[in-house]
């Protein structure tokens, strides 16, 4: 024991006689992130805890806010390291049948909601669930699990408050769903016990679901139909886009398939080409080809380059050449440059969609034109 500090060596005589008897051991507990430990609900350390423990059991708790607690029950025999990953709070889902009930902490019968409805525990709660007409039910609630817990009617509600129905449909097996619960109650044809009020949902693969509210006066049968779910492909030159009317975002490149609910307008775009709208209803043809309207670019080029193009008449200059514009009827431009006569060209929807102007020297003799071209002895053409 020369080596063996005070310390060291008080924990070895205080365990010593123990240890020949019952045993001695000690324990490293750890956990992410770090909690505090609590005994009989009062704090004792935080991770990491060390403690040795001679004989019997201990039951620490870890605690952290916005973390799951964790009991934690330790005995000599255990693992000497104890390592716990805590859990995130998330939403403890609870659910009835019918739906609508109330749920009660059932120590002190504090409200905590309404079903369906998602509580926030740390830890394990003993709820009391509640509604008119049926029995009152205890439950014991684990964080962030779901429940469904189905509610029993009392003596002579069922018979008030329950519809027997017969559910049919010529369009095949529909499903039929409780969209409180979010679970399937029934394939038709069947007959179901549904209580008034509640929200069910009828699927069947190739038809749009529909969501129906069970009334005291529903019907004892019930035919189900639906509407088919209608898909329309648009198709259209390569590269188009389409948007919905008006809208900025795409939704994908010819040829495009999309379900339709109802009348909807949708736009066709392409770079070079005018917009196209399209309407289509679920009535309308499975493909529908958009054709576009290619936008009548026009440039003008002129030899030598940078001659300035004019509507005609001079005034309102257009720009300089090489020059681009739409041509989509009959437009006449003039086109001067210092030094060479002006220039008078016609265009059309058919013209070339790169026109080369050669411009032609104006005499030196005429100071006019060899300023800026003059109309005077004008090149005209027509393209």
């Amino acid at each position: 024991m020369k080596g063996m500090n005070l310390k060291m060596l008080g924990k070895w005589v205080l365990c010593a006689p123990l240890l020949l008897a019952f045993g001695c051991a000690s324990f490293e507990l750890t956990s992410t992130p770090v909690a505090d430990v609590y005994e009989n609900g009062e704090k004792v350390a935080s991770t990491p805890y060390y403690f040795d423990l001679v004989t019997g059991q201990r039951l620490l708790t870890l605690k952290r806010p916005g973390y799951v607690e964790v009991e934690v029950p330790v005995s000599p025999l255990d693992p000497k390291r104890l390592h716990i990953p805590l859990q995130w709070v998330g939403r403890t889902r609870i659910d009835s049948l019918p739906g609508r009930a109330t749920v009660l902490r059932a120590k002190d019968r504090e409200k905590l909601g309404v079903t369906p409805c998602g509580l926030r525990l740390s830890a394990p709660e003993r709820v009391l669930i509640e509604k008119k007409g049926f029995e009152p039910v205890e439950y014991d609630l684990t964080p962030n699990e779901r429940y469904v817990v189905e509610l029993k009617p009392l003596g002579g509600f069922k018979s008030a408050f329950y519809k027997e129905i017969n559910f049919v449909s010529n369009q095949g097996p529909v499903e039929i769903h409780d969209r409180v619960a979010g679970e399937r109650i029934g394939i038709t044809p069947v007959r179901l016990s549904i209580l008034a009020g509640s929200e069910l949902e009828y699927r069947l693969d190739g038809f749009r679901p529909r969501m129906v509210l069970i009334s005291r006066i529903a019907p004892r049968q019930v035919r189900i139909e639906l509407d088919p779910i209608s898909f329309v492909t648009l198709r259209g030159p390569s590269g188009a886009v389409v948007y919905r009317a008006g809208g900025t975002e795409p939704l994908g490149k010819v040829p495009y398939t999309i379900e339709i609910s109802g009348d909807t307008l949708f736009e066709v775009r392409k770079e070079g080409y005018y917009a196209s709208n399209i309407a289509v209803a679920p009535g309308s043809s499975s493909e529908i080809d958009v054709t576009l309207k290619e936008i009548p670019y026009k440039t003008i080029v002129t030899t030598p380059a940078g001659a300035e193009i004019y509507r005609l008449g001079g005034i309102e200059k257009l720009g300089e050449s090489p020059y681009t514009t739409i041509v989509d009827g009959e437009r006449i431009f003039e086109i001067k440059k210092k030094g060479f006569q002006t220039s008078v060209i016609g265009m059309g929807a058919g013209s070339p969609a790169r026109l080369n102007v050669p411009l032609t020297a104006a005499p030196r003799d005429d100071p006019d034109a060899a300023a800026l071209g003059e109309l005077d002895s004008p090149v005209i053409g027509t393209y």
